[in-house]
């Protein structure tokens, strides 16, 4: 199985992806409530006919779990692609820069080998291959991007989900000792910041993330030296659910992870079992 093909695959995808949220941005669409009441448009419905089109078209034997896809059953001894149309449709329909598109790519054997995060809005593409390394490209001109420097703990940065409003980070960053001025609002540009080195520390409180939300950049910043978990330690795996009673997510610099697996569930109230 040739990645560097698949790879050029996904980046035709997004780029496409890119295409049809640009030519519609300032309106062009409707927009729909789901049953979880998230919001869905008209955009992120022509991306998903999109790409099962394609898929179907090139890759015929290969899976499909992405977020409007109608198929959720995943069949973990064959080939898939994982994708999120457009990650972030609320900031699209507010117009705001904290949209993407964001696919992966899962074999049996190895697990996620592809990861990809495209910014449409300044045109940005990032992408990785397992064991290869990270790449960025914009307007035509890309390079290889280096693993991001340790920082000491008085100087990593947290990210908080700009749409939570809630306190519940906030007390445990306070906590963990981080003062307000290490705390960023992160929105789908998350991955872009913590290639940047502008992101260290995710810590995300809630038992379930789809895996269309986070494996393409699971790939991207596993290669950048980061480490991706769930909070007790065990790995995110495409397939597999959460491990009973999971209280979040854990992505950080390599170096700081067994410090907060091992500090943060302790700073947890008992209760937070659902957040």
């Amino acid at each position: 199985m040739d990645r560097q093909n698949i790879l050029d695959f996904m980046r035709a995808m997004a780029w496409e992806a890119g295409r049809i949220m640009t030519e519609r941005y300032q309106g062009d669409y409707k927009v729909y409530t789901k049953s979880d009441r998230s919001k869905v448009t008209d955009v992120d419905l022509a991306i998903s006919d999109m790409v099962q089109r394609e898929i179907a078209r090139q890759y015929p034997g290969f899976g499909l779990h992405s977020e409007e896809s109608p198929h959720k059953e995943i069949i973990r001894d064959k080939p898939y692609f994982i994708i999120d149309e457009l990650d972030g449709t609320s900031y699209y329909i507010e117009r705001k820069k904290g949209y993407a598109h964001q696919s992966a790519f899962y074999t049996p054997g190895d697990g996620l080998v592809i990861g990809l995060v495209y910014y449409p809005w300044n045109d940005l593409l990032l992408y990785a291959l397992k064991g290869e390394g990270a790449f960025m490209e914009q307007q035509g001109q890309g390079r290889a991007l280096k693993p991001v420097p340790a920082k000491p703990y008085d100087e990593l940065i947290y990210a908080h989900p700009a749409r939570y409003s809630g306190e519940k980070y906030m007390r445990l960053f306070q906590s963990l000792g981080v003062v307000d001025g290490r705390v960023v609002r992160t929105t789908a540009n998350r991955t872009h910041l913590m290639a940047q080195g502008q992101l260290d520390v995710n810590i995300f409180l809630m038992p379930r993330i789809p895996i269309w939300d986070l494996a393409g950049e699971k790939v991207i910043v596993e290669e950048l030296g980061f480490a991706h978990s769930y909070l007790d330690g065990s790995p995110v795996v495409f397939g597999q659910e959460p491990p009973r009673g999971n209280r979040g997510y854990l992505l950080c610099q390599a170096e700081w992870r067994d410090h907060f697996l091992e500090e943060v569930p302790k700073l947890l109230p008992s209760e937070y079992r659902q957040f």
